[in-house]
C-alpha cells in the first residue's frame, strides 16, 4: 500500500473518487440545475480530471488499464448504483471522458523520460 501512494497513484485515485463521486453527490445534494451539474462539474471538473489523469498516466509511467478507471467508476457508481447522473446522458459522459483520457495519454511523448534511450529491440550487436 505505501507503494502505491510512493508513485503518486493513491493520489491519484483519491481524486478520482473525489471527482467521480463526491462532486456528483454535492451537485444532487444542493438541487443544482442540470444545466448547471451538466457543465460546471461534469464537463469542466470531470472532463479536466481526465485530461490531466490522462497525462499522469502517461508522464509517471502507470499501467495503461488506469485509462479505464475513470470512465468504469464513474459509470458503475455515479451513474449506475447510485443514479447521481441521469441515465439520458451519464453513459455519453462516460464515452467522453474515456476519449479525453485517450487523447492526453496518446498524445505527444516528446517529454517523456524514456524518449532518449537507446532502441534495443535487435540487442546490441556492434558492441
Amino acid at each position: 500500500m505505501n507503494k502505491l501512494f510512493r508513485n503518486k497513484v493513491g493520489n491519484w485515485l483519491l481524486g478520482l473518487l473525489v471527482v467521480t463521486i463526491v462532486l456528483p453527490f454535492i451537485a444532487s445534494y444542493f438541487d443544482w440545475s442540470t444545466l448547471t451539474k451538466v457543465t460546471f462539474v461534469y464537463f469542466f471538473l470531470n472532463g479536466g480530471f481526465a485530461l490531466a489523469f490522462g497525462y499522469a498516466i502517461r508522464k509517471r509511467g502507470f499501467r495503461f488499464y488506469y485509462v479505464f478507471v475513470q470512465p468504469l467508476v464513474f459509470a458503475l457508481l455515479s451513474n449506475w448504483l447510485f443514479s447521481l447522473v441521469n441515465d439520458t446522458y451519464g453513459y455519453y459522459l462516460v464515452f467522453l471522458y474515456l476519449v479525453l483520457t485517450f487523447f492526453t495519454y496518446l498524445a505527444n511523448t516528446s517529454d517523456d523520460p524514456d524518449e532518449n534511450e537507446l532502441p534495443v529491440d535487435g540487442g546490441y550487436r556492434d558492441i
